[in-house]
């Protein structure tokens, strides 16, 4: 059996990617003790990565490679409230690249560059929500073309490979204090999600899975209450293994086996 893993850096495994214990690798192992036939995950995730740049880089081969299930899993970066571009002109250089304005997930072991870097992540995430409160932010992407990229995607892989089941991986939520205005614009993000299953649901194709049910807002993410941490990746491969195994995704998988 072959997954496809699509998203951002969420997917990619950022902050756990030394423990090699991202959600997919996490759901693989999972897998592997169920299942008789080997289980090959190819995980296209990648840090600040949108819906049409994944499609631009990875659709062709993934329409090639007609996986059995692909894991969709954008929505969050997409769905982000930023700083409008044209104020990030008196930024330094450096925090003009995609989301080195907001925190830092994690800090380094070294007492002095910790202190370092605690204090640049403090300042410039201080300063991003400073600028959007004062002059409003907007997402990356808007809704419409995010919903436009999704849908089309999705329906190129249907019509091309009649045995690919797709799930959709709803992002989780955000800390409203680092990303103001985010946690409402990814509750909205998160409805496309809902919307294409619920209108899907003949197809008996795609099936929804909402990471925001099963992570804890503070006990689940890294210091950044964005990206999951070794625990949030877990509850996220656990949620993605209920999912194959209630849709009996998976001819071989033992059934017996699910947790509840």
């Amino acid at each position: 059996m072959q997954i496809v893993f699509i998203g951002d850096s969420i997917t990619e495994g950022l902050g756990v990617i030394r423990s090699n214990t991202n959600y997919a690798n996490l759901l693989q192992a999972q897998l592997k003790s169920l299942m008789a036939q080997p289980v090959d995950i190819v995980n296209f995730g990648s840090s600040a990565m949108q819906v049409n740049e994944s499609r631009e880089k990875y659709e062709q081969r993934i329409l090639e490679m007609q996986p059995d299930i692909i894991v969709f899993a954008h929505g969050i970066t997409e769905a982000i409230v930023r700083v409008q571009k044209k104020y990030l002109k008196w930024m330094p250089m450096r925090w003009r690249r995609p989301g080195w304005m907001d925190p830092r997930p994690y800090y380094s072991t070294r007492r002095w560059r910790r202190c370092l870097e605690k204090v640049e992540s403090g300042v410039r995430w201080r300063v991003k929500v400073a600028l959007i409160k004062m002059f409003g932010g907007k997402p990356w992407m808007s809704l419409e073309e995010f919903r436009r990229h999704t849908t089309e995607f999705l329906r190129k892989v249907l019509d091309a490979s009649p045995k690919t089941s797709i799930i959709l991986l709803a992002p989780s939520d955000i800390e409203e204090k680092y990303f103001p205005g985010s946690s409402e614009s990814i509750r909205i993000y998160r409805r496309v999600f809902h919307d294409i299953c619920n209108n899907a649901q003949s197809e008996n194709r795609i099936f929804l899975c909402d990471a925001s049910q099963f992570l804890h807002k503070w006990n689940d993410y890294l210091e950044d209450r964005f990206h999951p941490n070794e625990l949030g990746h877990g509850k996220i491969a656990k949620a993605l293994l209920n999912t194959l195994l209630e849709h009996s995704l998976g001819s071989r998988i033992v059934k017996e086996e699910i947790v509840r």
